[in-house]
């Protein structure tokens, strides 16, 4: 049954690059795949699939975070200009 999991886990990875601002996603991908890990019955595939699942979330996560630094200024003046 983990490596069900493990497996569903990395394909909400995988989907959270599809859509953009698929953070949800990727959280969920991320909170499975630490679940499916601490699992004691889990394989050896389970587990490649599990740590897969934790890095793609992460790397989303991550890209996503960098992308909102990066307009942030530009973010900032739009919300000003629509103070107004």
């Amino acid at each position: 049954m983990p490596i069900k999991f493990a497996a569903a886990s990395l394909a909400l990875a995988t989907l959270s690059f599809v859509h953009l601002f698929g953070v949800e996603k990727a959280a969920l991908a991320v909170a499975l795949g630490v679940m499916i890990l601490k699992d004691p019955a889990i394989t050896p595939r389970g587990q490649k699939l599990a740590k897969a699942a934790v890095i793609t979330g992460l790397a989303y996560l991550l890209v996503i975070s960098g992308i909102f630094l990066y307009h942030m200024p530009a973010l900032n003046s739009l919300a000003a200009k629509l103070a107004r």
